[in-house]
């Protein structure tokens, strides 16, 4: 292979972001292939779920970093690092996944070494990123201005998910056999908080419930950038520059409830209570809540970015429907849920009646909002940004996004309601087709350059 061709494949971001979605539509086609892979299963993912989570869900977080440190036009350095990752985190990937189902000490212990060093990849890569941002406004002075709402929740949001994929690791070497007895001082500290269980179950909280919403607070403003906003006239660019800073507060605030809970021995509590106190609103959701409400606020300016033609247009507002979609989840049944616990029990069949309801949507909100929608959000977004030239072959990605956005809303209501899954898997399958559908026109078009801004 010549040295032209190995460039070629290791530092073209257009490349690596078509080999993650590659990736990323395969992995979920054979998913049902690997043993304890049941989506649709009553309560929070298993182990054996969770699993499968990360081996998709961190290519995807790379695929984010890619494009943000294009569009931003980061130092060609820092591009140059987090694309030469790709291939490693793939590999690392699949070679976790195959190894985690092995029962053999020493294997596993490999498997953990694998997907380790994935892990620390990408949050270095994600630590270059936000080094990469917070140089780019010295660097372009005038576009930074222009785009200022966007960068400060894109910036923000790079250095929660960092934090939040650090917390993750120590959550992991945690959880190793000896735990954190190899660094005394760090295991008194923590047993001065509750102890090592009070701790882990607070580590798996910040990064379980930290990460997706930063990540989608990020997906909104680098989509907001790659829709052209910076083009608006002033009175639109601040609306949508209100809406970010919005969610740029939800991120902040959620990170730092977690934080304290985490190493400090404050536990979160509901507000709006009734019945005793059974019945409120998780104060982390509610900050959570923010971050989507910014979003809403964003759209408002962003309508007025919608490309002339139809499969632009289609692409756009699917990509901003995942938004709509992911707040009408959350606050139009999760919150409610919320507010009536006393019924729903927590999830917990000897505390209310309408537990398995409750449990219907843990599992269904999870597989709608936080894979399926995340990945939605990322991959249209990404098509406008490579492929919006190839106006026709962007219809039918956006008609199936669309379609599976509204089905899949539908299928979880459902799902809460009566314990059937069966709507909203299909609303999941034709999201899932429109993945495919949306790798065609990125592989065609050309690679753009960073984004202009004036």
């Amino acid at each position: 292979m010549s040295e032209s061709r190995l460039k070629s494949i290791l530092f073209d971001t257009k490349k690596n972001v078509a080999a993650i979605m590659i990736y990323t539509v395969l992995m979920l086609l054979i998913s049902p292939l690997f043993p304890g892979i049941t989506w649709f299963r009553l309560g929070d993912f298993t182990l054996d779920v969770v699993n499968f989570y990360h081996t998709i869900m961190i290519p995807i977080a790379l695929l984010i970093i890619l494009v943000t440190a294009q569009v931003f036009n980061v130092p060609n350095v820092i591009r140059k690092l987090v694309n030469i990752a790709t291939y490693p985190v793939l590999l690392f990937s699949v070679i976790g996944l195959v190894l985690f189902y092995s029962t053999a000490s020493g294997i596993v212990l490999a498997d953990e070494v694998a997907q380790g060093i994935r892990d620390v990849i990408v949050v270095l890569a994600a630590l270059l990123l936000v080094i990469g941002l917070l140089i780019y406004p010295f660097k372009n002075k005038k576009e930074a201005k222009s785009i200022w709402g966007a960068y400060v929740v894109v910036l923000i949001a790079a250095i929660a998910a960092s934090i939040a994929g650090i917390i993750g690791m120590v959550l992991e070497w945690g959880n190793m056999s000896n735990g954190y007895s190899l660094v005394p001082f760090f295991q008194n500290y923590v047993n001065s908080i509750g102890g090592t269980s009070t701790f882990l179950g607070n580590a798996w909280t910040m990064h379980s419930h930290a990460i997706p919403p930063a990540i989608m607070g990020g997906i909104v403003g680098l989509s907001a950038v790659i829709f052209g906003y910076q083009k608006l006239s002033n009175g639109y660019r601040q609306i949508v520059n209100i809406g970010l800073v919005v969610s740029t507060i939800g991120i902040i605030s959620m990170l730092s409830m977690y934080w304290i809970s985490t190493f400090g021995t404050w536990v979160i509590p509901a507000v709006f209570t009734n019945s005793g106190g059974i019945n409120g609103l998780a104060l982390d959701d509610t900050q959570t809540g923010i971050v989507g409400i910014g979003a809403m606020i964003a759209i408002v300016g962003l309508i007025k970015t919608l490309d002339s033609s139809k499969g632009g247009k289609y692409t756009q507002l699917t990509a901003m429907g995942t938004w709509v979609g992911a707040m009408a989840a959350m606050f139009g049944i999760g919150y409610l849920i919320e507010f009536n616990e006393v019924y729903y029990g927590f999830g917990d069949p000897t505390q209310g009646a309408g537990a398995l309801f409750d449990q219907a949507f843990s599992d269904g909100h999870l597989l709608y909002i936080f894979l399926m929608l995340i990945i939605t959000a990322t991959f249209f977004a990404v098509l406008y940004y490579y492929g919006k030239e190839a106006e026709k072959s962007l219809r039918l990605p956006a008609y199936l996004g669309i379609s599976g956005i509204v089905i899949g809303f539908v299928g979880l209501q459902i799902y809460t309601m009566d314990l059937s899954w069966y709507v909203e898997a299909v609303g999941l399958w034709i999201l899932f087709l429109s993945f495919a559908a949306v790798v065609v026109p990125i592989i065609r078009q050309k690679t753009p350059k960073s984004l202009p801004t004036s």
